[in-house]
């Protein structure tokens, strides 16, 4: 089941570091699968200005732990583009077409590489489904990419405990 797609100017580095372990901050992907657990978000406005976003548990920690096992028990696709700007608008083109439960935005994608998108979105979902273990292996570089997983975030909290 496709859960989430997104873009980055370096695919795995994105994956590991901000998807894989980090925060729900950091990333767009743990703060949605955090929310689908059912997670209350708290946000705090910081001096700077900036606004500072962790679930709402008296050890928030415990609850970035279940993110991070759900994400880490999940595979990954990717695809490299030849630019990030192409990558970033290849992403809306695959959120349009696979329509992964977790995005909820939906944007506009240049119609003029509607035929280059098609084939980087053949290329992407050929490719092979990796787990995080293994892609610090991979090539990097500019694109987009797939989690996909056999349950909802919903259903996999429900089934740990």
């Amino acid at each position: 089941m496709h859960i989430y797609v997104g873009d980055a100017s370096d695919v795995i580095r994105r994956i590991l570091t901000n998807h894989c372990r980090g925060n729900v901050e950091g990333s767009a992907l743990r703060r949605a699968a955090a929310e689908d657990m059912g997670y209350k978000l708290s946000k705090t406005k910081r001096p700077s200005g900036s606004t500072r976003v962790r679930i709402d548990l008296p050890n928030p920690r415990m609850g970035e732990n279940v993110v991070s096992a759900y994400i880490c028990s999940g595979e990954w696709k990717y695809v490299i583009c030849n630019s990030y700007n192409e990558a970033h608008d290849f992403q809306w083109y695959v959120i349009d077409q696979l329509r992964p439960i977790l995005n909820k935005k939906f944007k506009q994608w240049n119609i003029q590489e509607a035929s280059t998108y098609q084939c980087l979105l053949n290329q992407l979902l050929k490719s092979e489904s990796l787990s995080y273990t293994v892609l610090c292996e991979k090539r990097s570089g500019p694109g987009a990419y797939v989690f996909s997983h056999e349950f909802t975030p919903k259903d996999f909290r429900k089934n740990q405990f």
